[in-house]
C-alpha cells in the first residue's frame, strides 16, 4: 500500500524527469549576434529574438532606436542600425527591453502581453495574474 502513496509517486515521476530538464530555466535571455560593416552594426538574429521574447519586432525596433540613440531598418531578419554600436550595447538594451516589457515584476517570468486597465497601459502576467503599468514608446 505504502509504494503508492502520493509521496511515493511523486518521487517516482520526479526521478524519470531528466537532470538537465531539472536544473534548466524554463526562459533564457538570447544572445545578441552583431556583425559591424563600416560604419553600420547589423544586429543578424534581431527577428528570432523578437519572436523568442514574444513581442512585436515594430516594438522591439522602436525601444532600441531610442535606447542607442540610432536610426535603425529591418532588412530581411536583420536590424541594421547606422551606426557603430558594440554588441554588450545592444545586449544589455535588449536585457532592459525584457525588464521593462517583458518580465512579470512579480514571479520574473516571461507569460506576459499588454492590456488596458482604466486607460492605462499595463504588462499583465499569465502565470501569477500580477501587472504592472508601462510607459508607450
Amino acid at each position: 500500500m505504502d509504494s503508492y502513496s502520493y509521496e511515493a509517486l511523486l518521487d517516482r515521476a520526479y526521478s524519470q524527469i531528466p537532470e538537465e530538464a531539472r536544473t534548466k530555466a524554463r526562459f533564457e535571455m538570447p544572445q545578441v549576434e552583431v556583425l559591424m560593416e563600416g560604419n553600420k552594426t547589423i544586429f543578424r538574429n534581431f527577428t528570432l529574438i523578437a519572436r523568442d521574447l514574444r513581442r512585436e519586432e515594430a516594438h522591439l525596433q522602436k525601444f532600441l532606436t531610442r535606447e542607442l540613440g540610432s536610426y535603425s531598418v529591418v532588412n530581411n531578419d536583420r536590424l541594421v542600425f547606422n551606426k557603430k554600436l558594440y554588441g554588450k550595447k545592444i545586449g544589455d538594451a535588449v536585457k532592459k527591453y525584457a525588464t521593462d516589457y517583458v518580465l512579470c515584476p512579480q514571479c520574473g517570468k516571461p507569460d506576459t502581453h499588454y492590456a488596458t486597465m482604466e486607460g492605462v497601459k499595463i504588462l499583465k502576467c499569465e502565470a501569477c495574474g500580477g501587472w504592472k503599468p508601462i510607459k508607450s514608446l
